[in-house]
């Protein structure tokens, strides 16, 4: 893939193998960074491949666990730590 292209959030959702509510969900709570173009949201492969390291093994499958996911990974990035 081309790293300059953009992926939608359909793309998105098809790639994680997740519905397009829960890309929503993820852009919304701040785990997926979007650019919004109109009125779509557009996402960059890093972040895509950021979100696929970071969160490897974190459950992210509504809003409260992805919060808390978020919350996880944040305090570990502060301490230091690397996952």
């Amino acid at each position: 893939m081309n790293d300059l292209q953009m992926l939608t959030q359909e793309e998105v959702a098809e790639l994680l193998h997740a519905h397009v509510t829960t890309v929503s969900m993820l852009r919304e709570v701040g785990i997926l960074p979007a650019i919004k173009t109109g009125r779509n949201y557009m996402f960059s492969q890093q972040t895509i491949r950021d979100f696929q390291v970071n969160y490897s093994g974190y459950d992210v499958s509504n809003r409260v666990k992805a919060l808390e996911s978020l919350s996880n990974i944040d305090e570990n990035m502060a301490s230091g730590g690397n996952s």
